[in-house]
């Protein structure tokens, strides 16, 4: 308990995009995407009114721990789980634990999280290799790559914008980060339409899930 409130208290701490930060004190209001104001959660925030350029939505949150994955990160109330793991064999021998969110019948922002049991040997190669990836899904993929730390331990941060729907020329953003720990891997990340309330809106999960997280055992690296 006093680890998890630790990390309620850091995550308040920090600014969200100009929004208020996972966990501060504030009116509340739905999360984007939904018609209706969403059930109370314990112990959130958020504020009101319409989100326009100038005033970005304030979103409800609730801390998950999701024990298969061995992490815990803060996530919009309004999204709910609509997978628990990865059926693909490849993905079982590799010991992976995968749990996405979304908004219930809404084609919107979607978070997913997935643990590796293995650290990859060097972090530019498997971010080479995700990068590939998803020009192989979306030949018209645009990925910027950076590398950051998480909680002092390696990671990249994967901008990527791509064609989703090549008919109606649809375009999605993905915000990823790549994190390489001594005891496995993560990679979070949330797929946003690109427009402009959904794309603002997606960018805040991102970084309320990002500052967030904890995982399991994983001490702060120095």
């Amino acid at each position: 308990m006093a680890a998890l409130g630790g990390m309620v208290a850091a995550a308040a701490a920090g600014a969200l995009l100009g929004l208020a930060g996972p966990f501060a004190a504030q009116p509340r209001q739905a999360a984007p995407g939904t018609s209706h104001r969403p059930a109370p959660p314990t112990g959130t925030e958020t504020g009101p009114g319409t989100p326009t350029p100038d005033a970005p939505m304030v979103l409800d949150w609730k801390v998950r721990h999701e024990r298969k994955l061995k992490a815990r990160l803060a996530v919009p109330t309004a999204y709910r789980t609509v997978v628990h793991d990865d059926q693909d064999a490849v993905y079982r021998r590799r010991g992976s634990r995968i749990v996405e969110y979304v908004v219930p019948g809404e084609d919107t922002n979607r978070l997913r999280l997935t643990s590796y049991a293995a650290r990859p040997r060097r972090l530019s190669a498997w971010a080479a290799r995700h990068t590939a990836k998803l020009k192989g899904y979306w030949p018209d993929a645009e990925v910027h790559a950076a590398r950051t730390r998480f909680h002092g331990h390696g990671a990249v941060l994967l901008d990527t914008t791509y064609t989703s729907d090549s008919q109606s020329r649809t375009k999605t953003r993905r915000r990823q980060l790549l994190i390489a720990t001594r005891g496995g891997s993560y990679d979070l990340y949330v797929e946003m339409p690109k427009r402009a309330v959904a794309e603002r809106d997606g960018l805040a999960v991102f970084r309320g899930a990002r500052e967030s997280l904890r995982l399991d055992g994983v001490r702060t690296a120095r």
